[in-house]
């Protein structure tokens, strides 16, 4: 067996040394200073309330023949705020009732919609399409205008669908609080009760 040649030998050796102290300080390096991930938080939607934005509630009646189909509609910005009863599937404005409105109040609307989740969406809703579901019930839909966090297809109904061990949550794809979104709505239009007590949903 011949011999390994020393003037082989000697710069393989020092090589492999090199290149173990060469990642020994890579290493060192990487855990002295990892890698910084810098994440985005995400803006709040008061801070929209000085912009030309809108946040919309609309309230979907029952299915039944476009004549007697009815709709309700909240719009507000930070200059007006727009009730409308909609008739038919095409939502027809039939009556609307116009208010105006200010950044001062417009903020503490939106930091409350948004505390009651208005911008939050399940993570796997069992039913995405709101078409022909709860067709004896209400449908609610969440809209806005000029606020890209929140989602263009969040909505809701007062129909339930089975989980877990039965528990039953709304059907939809909106996963905030429905009644405090509701009645915050229907707090900005003085008079909504007497307005809107002869529209059959």
């Amino acid at each position: 067996m011949k011999k390994l040649d020393k003037s082989i030998l000697i710069p393989v050796i020092i090589a492999i040394i090199l290149l173990i102290a060469l990642f020994s300080y890579l290493a060192l390096q990487w855990k002295n200073n990892p890698k910084k991930v810098e994440s985005v938080k995400p803006v709040a939607i008061s801070e929209y309330a000085n912009r030309d934005t809108t946040v919309s509630y609309l309230v979907d009646g029952i299915i039944n023949g476009d004549e007697s189909h009815r709709a309700i509609r909240i719009t507000v910005s930070k200059n007006n705020r727009l009730l409308e009863i909609l008739s038919g599937y095409q939502y027809t404005p039939i009556e609307s009732f116009s208010y105006t409105n200010n950044v001062a109040a417009y903020k503490p609307f939106l930091a409350s919609l948004e505390v009651a989740g208005f911008t939050k969406e399940k993570s796997n809703p069992k039913i995405t399409n709101p078409e022909g579901t709860c067709p004896l019930g209400n449908r609610y839909f969440f809209s806005s205008t000029g606020i890209p966090e929140i989602s263009s297809s969040l909505w809701s109904s007062n129909c339930t669908s089975p989980g877990l061990f039965m528990n039953r949550s709304a059907q939809g794809t909106f996963n905030g609080n429905l009644k405090t979104i509701q009645q915050l709505f229907e707090n900005q239009i003085p008079g909504y009760s007497a307005i809107t007590k002869n529209v059959k949903l």
